[in-house]
């Protein structure tokens, strides 16, 4: 019986499972076609048909019809799709078919049937119509392609889904293309040009990019005597190339050109011959010879990098008998291609066998596959893929070995990851360069040179802006220029942009693309010009995460912190630690995040940019819960360093949380995590203000006020006061006056503790008032604390004794752990009114209670506090002994605004007790200590007993300026700094002893 036509097979074969797979995907079974509804079941059926006999792990299987995105129930859908093919065999075959051809073992699945094809078919017949063009039966070679053509049905595999399919229809297409040209050839040999002329401008139209169609379109206009159109070709040819590709025409097409140039034209009506040069008989399904012309126009106005290309450069043109691979990652958009390119055409005279160029596809949604990658190389160096062996893992072995005696450079372009790098390197030993470019981190290369490429400085970003817009017009708005580049984030694709929009716009002023992209929320919409946009380059990005990379990808985004450690962002994504790492080291390798430092990540601000904008799109009812868990995870954190720097003095003021928060082991750990998280804390109190939601703001507060509490000190008070004075009017506007109060409390503290600004005492006292009204005693006590530094501070000793005492009231309501620090801090109130015999009997309460608690802290402060009042009760040698104690306390308390408070008060006494000389280095150590942390008000003080003991020792002139910085800066906040009892100064002004 007949096949049907279109099946490829001239005779029904019983057993034999044929396919029609050039058009819509047809099953037979004799003269029965089967029915299989599911594209899905379709397309495993035709995968295990593509290798009969050989059986397909279930994971193999899964790969090719869902890539890297099985469903969960991926094996139960698999055992779900045989038994239906089982059941189909058996009705259409005999009884057991279905077990018998399609196989089940551990390993997996085979189909045990043989095939038969339309696309065998067609392979089948190019190579008979070849074999018989090459003995000279050009009209049976004819036919042949003729019947070839006839068995197309439309656009192979139509229907069909999933990554296999996808690339094999494309390598079906071009089966299509490599018949279509074989049937022009032969046409053109037959002597039938203006035939093929309609065919290969249709050709041309649908495939502008392959050379060949223009090459043949010019063979067969020439020699239908239309030598002009065919030159015009050329033209054409040449023009699309590089305007669209960057590219020259190849060496073939070129020298084709050349000859239609000088053949003498013909007024015969006969068609000219083709010139000699013209490939023979045999020759035409070739492809072309191999050459440099397949590298991409270098770029006219590269920048920056000169250090790292200079030594790659030298790397890839040493003499050695292996040669590098070379391996350029990193993010979107930051350059690695034209790096690469650039690198290439610099290194290529030390290549005397060529440049192969293939762009892997890598952020494709189905990247070229290894087999089509290896077809084009292979052609790209002169060989064609009939002459190789079909199996795979053959071929690659084929690649590695050629590749390997060659002196070629071979740029493998836009890698997705290490697997789709590997099959094409070269073997070892190799002759050949190789440069790689990733954005995956590529760090399987074990042998690789890897270069991960960072944004251009900021130097080599105004340079680049400069030659693409003129140097000129930079230069007269460079403030303008300035906010370009920051906007940009000195991205070199994103400054590419920014640049081609103004050069293409004389008339506009830098000014109105800077403020274009000034705006956060309209910044990637502005950084795109025609097809090409910063937006599009992340998606590709994006769209290879599996779904929970991109949920993690998304949630970090959600804080404004400019890094966070690995256990924020467990808090962020709501996973362990362990997994929070994993997705977060994942994403670096993907180059969707950065790494600054160990256990800390960050983005780029434009992937910031582009994570927020799918947040809003995708995530946005993850956002409150996600920034409750950060706050708590922070609250927590903050919860366990005061536990542990201040034992005794009680977290219970403080929300529950529940995480565990970072935990601690010393106080190096806390301060470092402190440090760590300062601007990220700062932005966090700002996000929370944002948003309307009355939980996480108490937190945010409590996490303020434990933190301000524990002694929190740095450069960033400033910021850190201005974004809680943001949630305090916040928290007002809803009508939560207990956050209202709390918050304007902790930006007092940041103000007065931390910024040494006195005005701010008028804000504690309101926000204390509303505190006590509401009932909160602890939020009422910390108040009077403050105020009493503030009463300190301005010389008022007595009236801050009076508030500290207050505090002592408050604190034995309520809070009482807390009560060492009190009498310390009267201590020291004490002596700065010289009221000796209460300082020490207040220093004594607290040493008691921070010995009953282990308070290293309050320990220290009551020491030094009651070494300074046993000095000035005629006790010196106490006196330096318990300071001694005390700086020894703050060493083991770890914080170093403690050991510069201890210090401070060592040098003081040593001072009073005339040996300056000794006084000198403990007070600049104080002063260093205490400028490290920002202390200012403590600062001066370190700073005035400095400036007296180098007075002391005949070094006025050191002095002197110290000196009048002391009075200048507590004249200009309004400080009174205690006088000290030292020796008679001989600098003019310097207080009396």
């Amino acid at each position: 019986m007949a096949a049907r036509q279109g099946s490829g097979v001239d005779e029904v074969k019983p057993g034999v499972l044929r396919l029609s797979l050039l058009g819509p995907v047809e099953v037979w079974l004799g003269n029965r076609r089967l029915d299989i509804a599911a594209p899905q079941m379709m397309s495993a059926l035709v995968i295990l048909a593509a290798e009969p006999g050989r059986t397909l792990s279930k994971t193999q299987l899964a790969a090719r019809l869902w890539a890297d995105r099985p469903p969960a129930s991926a094996d139960n859908v698999l055992r779900n799709y045989v038994h239906a093919l089982r059941r189909q065999f058996d009705t259409h075959g005999h009884a057991g078919a279905g077990a018998e051809w399609l196989a089940s073992t551990r390993a997996g699945y085979r189909l045990g049937v043989p095939v038969d094809s339309d696309a065998g078919a067609v392979e089948e017949l190019i190579a008979a119509a070849e074999s018989d063009r090459n003995s000279g039966a050009v009209d049976a070679a004819n036919e042949k392609l003729a019947a070839a053509q006839q068995l197309w049905r439309g656009d192979p595999l139509d229907g069909l889904p999933g990554p296999w399919a996808d690339q094999e229809r494309t390598r079906l297409r071009r089966l299509r293309s490599a018949l279509d040209e074989a049937a022009i050839v032969v046409a053109l040999e037959l002597g039938r040009p203006a035939a093929a002329v309609s065919e290969l401008e249709a050709q041309v139209a649908a495939e502008p990019h392959v050379e060949r169609w223009h090459e043949l379109l010019m063979i067969a206009l020439y020699r239908s005597g239309r030598r002009v159109e065919a030159l015009e070709v050329y033209r054409n040819a040449r023009r699309m190339l590089a305007d669209e590709l960057g590219l020259e025409p190849g060496p073939r097409l070129v020298r084709l050109h050349q000859e239609f140039l000088s053949a003498e034209p013909t007024n015969s009506g006969a068609a000219p011959e083709a010139p000699s040069e013209f490939p023979p008989a045999g020759k035409e399904f070739e492809h072309p010879e191999p050459g440099l012309a397949q590298l991409p126009r270098d770029i006219a106005d590269f920048v920056g990098r000169a250090e790292l290309e200079r030594e790659l450069a030298e790397l890839l043109i040493a003499d050695s008998d292996r040669r590098p691979v070379v391996a350029i990652t990193g993010m979107g958009g930051i350059g690695k291609t034209t790096l690469a390119v650039h690198l290439a055409h610099r290194v290529r005279d030390h290549y005397p066998d060529g440049v192969v160029y293939l762009d892997l596809g890598g952020m494709d949604e189905h990247p070229r596959s290894i087999d089509m990658l290896l077809a084009i190389a292979f052609r790209s160096i002169g060989v064609h893929p009939g002459e190789l062996p079909r199996d795979p893992a053959e071929r690659t072995e084929v690649w590695c070995n050629t590749v390997a005696g060659k002196r070629i450079l071979l740029v493998l372009d836009n890698a997705r990851d290490v697997d789709h790098v590997t099959p094409l390197l070269p073997g070892a030993g190799a002759a050949a360069g190789v440069l790689v470019t990733s954005r995956s981190s590529l760090a399987e290369l074990f042998d690789a040179r890897l270069v991960p490429l960072d944004v251009l400085t900021q130097d080599e970003a105004l340079t680049l802006l400069e030659r693409m817009v003129s140097a000129s017009r930079v230069s007269r708005e460079p403030e303008a220029a300035q906010e370009i580049l920051r906007a940009c984030g000195h991205l070199p694709l994103s400054l590419r942009i920014a640049g081609a929009r103004l050069a293409t716009r004389p008339a506009w002023r830098l000014a109105a693309v800077a403020q274009r992209v000034a705006d956060e929320r309209g910044r990637l919409a502005e950084l795109a010009v025609g097809n090409t946009s910063v937006e599009m380059v992340f998606l590709a990005s994006f769209r290879r995460l599996d779904p929970e990379l991109a949920r993690a990808f998304v949630l970090i985004a959600f804080s404004d912190a400019p890094d966070l450690s690995v256990d924020a962002i467990a808090a962020l994504v709501d996973r362990d630690r362990a997994e929070a790492e994993r997705l977060c080291e994942t994403l670096v390798d993907l180059g969707m995040l950065q790494t600054p430092e160990f256990g800390r990540y960050r983005y780029h601000d434009l992937l910031r940019l582009f994570a927020r904008r799918v947040a809003d799109r995708e995530h946005h009812r993850e956002w409150p819960e996600a920034l409750h868990r950060l706050v708590d995870f922070y609250l927590a954190s903050a919860k366990n360093i005061v536990e542990l720097r201040d034992p005794g003095m009680g977290t219970d003021y403080y929300a529950d949380t529940d995480a565990a928060g970072q935990q601690f082991t010393d106080e190096r750990g806390c301060t470092a995590w402190a440090m760590a998280e300062r601007f990220g804390l700062v932005a966090l109190y700002r996000q929370v203000a944002d948003r309307p939601d009355v939980r996480t703001r108490s937190l945010a507060v409590d996490l303020a006020l434990s933190l301000a509490v524990g002694g929190d000190v740095g450069e960033h008070q400033s910021q850190l006061a201005q974004a809680l004075e943001v949630l305090s009017r916040a928290a007002d506007a809803d009508g939560d006056r207990r956050t209202m109060g709390r918050a304007q409390l902790a930006a007092g503290m940041a103000r007065l503790v931390g910024m040494g600004d006195l005005g701010a005492g008028r804000a504690i006292r309101e926000a204390g008032g509303v505190l006590l009204e509401l009932g909160d005693l602890p939020g009422a006590t910390i108040t009077e604390i403050m105020l009493g530094t503030a009463m300190a501070y301005q010389g008022k000793a007595d009236v801050a004794v009076d508030h500290f005492r207050r505090a002592i009231e408050l604190v034995s309501q309520d809070w009482g752990g807390s009560q060492g620090i009190m009498w310390a801090t009267i201590a020291r109130a004490y002596c700065e009114a010289r009221r000796w015999s209460e300082a020490v009997e207040a220093a004594e309460r607290a040493l008691v209670h921070a010995r009953r608690v282990g308070s290293l802290r309050v320990e220290s402060m009551a020491l030094h506090e009651l070494g300074f009042a046993r000095l000035q009760l005629g006790d010196p040698a106490a006196a330096h002994e318990l300071c001694g104690r005390a700086l020894d306390a703050a060493h083991r308390d770890g914080r170093r605004h403690q050991e510069g408070w201890a210090l401070a008060r060592l040098a003081e006494v040593v001072l009073c007790s005339g040996d300056a000389e000794s006084a000198v280095p403990i007070a600049e150590e104080a002063v260093r200590a205490l400028t490290e942390v920002s202390a200012t008000v403590r600062r001066l003080r370190a700073m005035q007993v400095y400036g007296l003991a180098l007075a002391a020792v005949g070094r006025a002139g050191e002095a002197e300026p110290i000196l009048d910085k002391v009075a200048q800066l507590s004249g200009r906040i309004g400080l009174a700094v205690p006088d000290v009892a030292a020796p008679r100064s001989t600098v003019a002004g310097a207080p009396p002893p």
